[in-house]
């Protein structure tokens, strides 16, 4: 029987991207861990789902057309999955799907809807649809680290009175305009990152499963997650890391 639970939510509406190296992630260092790591999939059609069964939720990106039918599945248990975030239970949102949990979106065609509201933030979609990569500055759990992936912004995330989740070193971050990537709260992440994040970044991974089983009363195998061997993905991040000098070095010799 699984003791450490991660719900994948609405994988077969949330579907843009290939989230799906992120959950593999988790399971690998909750595995690592010394949990018996299991992944519902919880979908429109899903009876009696409870966030407190969960040691780690996650969202990933979806088509904004979507969200109203995703937000009114999730009405009976909005609540619930409230009080998971302000616990500081880790709740994981990536990509387009931040928007939901933000006060309303603005359509592109001038439309507003209203969404979640569990962070203080709007959020704008835009007329064309960016791509690149992106690397910042991070901190959870008091732990300062690099976080490396790439990005395709369909909106922009106008911060109220919320934190961001980084800083940026380069990429569009939150609006383009500013150095803002994402917002935590609490424990919850709400990022505009893909790549899948989880796997290029397994410092920030191991991180949230030990405050995921810190949250639910279990005890983690920290030495084992502590002793894991990140010289690859620190190797790749530092060749990411001299391309993305490269290309800047590139696009501003194009411009002058």
């Amino acid at each position: 029987m699984s003791n450490f639970k991660i719900a994948w939510m609405f994988p077969d509406t949330l579907f843009l991207h290939g989230e799906r190296g992120n959950l593999l992630a988790l399971e690998r260092f909750a595995r690592m861990a010394g949990f018996d790591p299991l992944t519902d999939k919880i979908d429109l059609d899903s009876k009696d789902f409870n966030p407190e069964d969960y040691q780690v939720i996650f969202f990933g990106p979806g088509e904004i057309s979507a969200f109203p039918l995703v937000m009114e599945t999730m009405d009976g248990y909005k609540d619930a999955l409230k009080a998971y975030v302000d616990a500081g239970r880790p709740m994981i949102v990536s990509g387009t799907s931040v928007g939901m949990f933000c006060k309303s979106i603005l359509r592109s065609s001038g439309e507003k809807m209203d969404c979640l509201g569990f962070i203080d933030a709007e959020y704008i979609e835009n007329e064309k649809v960016y791509g690149d990569d992106i690397f910042f500055n991070a901190k959870y759990r008091g732990k300062e680290m690099e976080i490396i992936g790439n990005q395709i912004q369909m909106g922009d995330l106008i911060l109220g009175s919320e934190k961001a989740f980084g800083q940026l070193r380069y990429g569009y971050g939150n609006t383009g305009k500013a150095l803002d990537e994402g917002a935590i709260k609490q424990n919850s992440i709400f990022t505009n990152t893909l790549g899948p994040m989880l796997i290029c970044n397994p410092w920030l991974t191991i991180e949230i499963i030990k405050q995921a089983a810190e949250t639910s009363g279990l005890k983690a195998d920290e030495s084992a997650l502590n002793s894991f061997d990140d010289s690859l993905e620190r190797a790749s991040l530092k060749t990411k890391v001299e391309f993305i000098k490269n290309k800047e070095t590139h696009l501003k010799n194009c411009s002058l």
